[in-house]
């Protein structure tokens, strides 16, 4: 497989290589721990030095000014595909899932149905509901560790309010079909609630095209960018409906504190609290626009093409891959058990600087498009040794 082969649609595929020069970690490290956290390109630190140099020379003239955090908000939804009204910039996935569950007008006897695959983050959230008399159901995988609708249709009834799951799964990686399980709850009254972060920025297809009435994605992973800058998108109908848990003058149509009734924002600033992340927010923006440079489409065709080349080296290697094959139902995390707990294989390949993680007892190698082909031989010879 060649560097610089044709990626997707017509357009011809970006230089790998000279991509791959923006990270300067591959220079040190094998890096394929996209799941938990991303190695970052130059101009985050390059947006970083720019962000402190106008601190020291301006007193942060442009640094702490919120017509930025606008710059970011028009960014984030152009690159991902949503109406800038829709996005709220908020710090991750936990504080978005918390803001809906605690947020929506649950009446005693609703429940809400997720996974047995879902992270912890869009697990205890929802649990946390019971005081409020709200039921937390929990769909099982099918045998090939997929959570398709057929799952979720039998816990289904006329008190379930929310669906929420994984739009890619964090322990073996399945993809699920958003739009079938959107048109599913439509029909049903359901709103569905989508943890993003490990599909926005690898899968190209637009936020707005998914059907879903949120997804949340912290800023950390796929995204390149930090800690402490994520976004949501809200349809306005679902936006509506949600009565923030707290509330301060971003979250209002006016910063006139004696308005005389106050009325809450309807786009996404509603979620919006206070001083934002500054520095936070100007990475995410420059993150945005590098991934944007490049494209979704060429970033997932990509990670197509490297995460295909891993599950056939591993299969020729016979080690058994828990990944769904097929792109529709993965995309950058692939899964393998060992036959034996992966947390000693994992430790001896960071010895020889390959980073992977171990989840639910299983080794997972996170994919991205800094990544290259040695990457992948590399690891799967570490594995055949070990």
């Amino acid at each position: 497989m060649n560097d610089n082969n044709a990626g997707a649609g017509d357009k011809a595929a970006p230089d790998w290589r000279a991509v791959r020069k923006q990270f300067p970690t591959t220079d040190k490290l094998t890096f394929l721990n996209s799941g938990m956290k991303v190695i970052l390109p130059s101009c985050v630190a390059d947006a970083m030095h720019e962000w402190i140099d106008d601190v020291y020379h301006t007193a942060g003239e442009m640094a702490f000014a919120m017509a930025e955090i606008e710059k970011t908000r028009t960014v984030v939804a152009e690159t991902f595909g949503a109406r800038t009204d829709d996005i709220s910039l908020i710090k991750n996935t936990s504080e978005g899932i918390s803001i809906i569950a605690q947020g929506f007008p649950w009446r005693e006897g609703d429940n809400v149905v997720i996974s047995e695959i879902e992270h912890e983050n869009n697990t205890f959230p929802w649990r946390y509901l019971k005081s409020r008399g709200v039921a937390t159901r929990f769909a099982k995988p099918d045998e090939q560790g997929r959570v398709t609708l057929d799952c979720y249709r039998a816990l289904v009834d006329e008190r379930t309010r929310v669906l929420a799951l994984a739009w890619v799964a964090y322990g073996n990686g399945y993809r699920a079909n958003l739009p079938e399980l959107a048109a599913f709850c439509r029909g049903r009254g359901i709103k569905l609630v989508v943890d993003g972060i490990q599909g926005v920025g690898v899968l190209a297809t637009p936020i707005s095209a998914l059907g879903v009435d949120a997804l949340v994605a912290g800023g950390h992973k796929a995204q390149l960018s930090l800690t402490g800058a994520g976004f949501m998108y809200t349809t306005p109908e679902l936006r509506s409906m949600i009565t923030p848990p707290y509330a301060a003058k971003f979250s209002f149509t006016s910063n006139d504190r004696f308005q005389p009734q106050l009325e809450l924002s309807a786009d996404g600033h509603r979620f919006e609290y206070g001083n934002p992340n500054f520095l936070g927010c100007f990475v995410q923006r420059r993150s945005a626009e590098f991934v944007g440079s490049i494209g979704l489409e060429q970033i997932e065709a990509r990670v197509k093409d490297l995460t295909t080349r891993l599950i056939e080296g591993a299969e020729q290697r016979q080690i058994r891959v828990r990944t769904p094959r097929p792109w529709a139902e993965r995309a950058g995390l692939i899964s393998f058990e060992l036959g034996k707990p992966a947390s000693a294989t994992v430790a001896s390949l960071k010895q020889k600087g390959i980073i992977v993680s171990e989840k639910d007892g299983m080794l997972r190698a996170g994919v991205h498009f800094y990544n290259n082909e040695e990457d992948i031989e590399r690891l799967l010879d570490g594995i055949s040794v070990l």
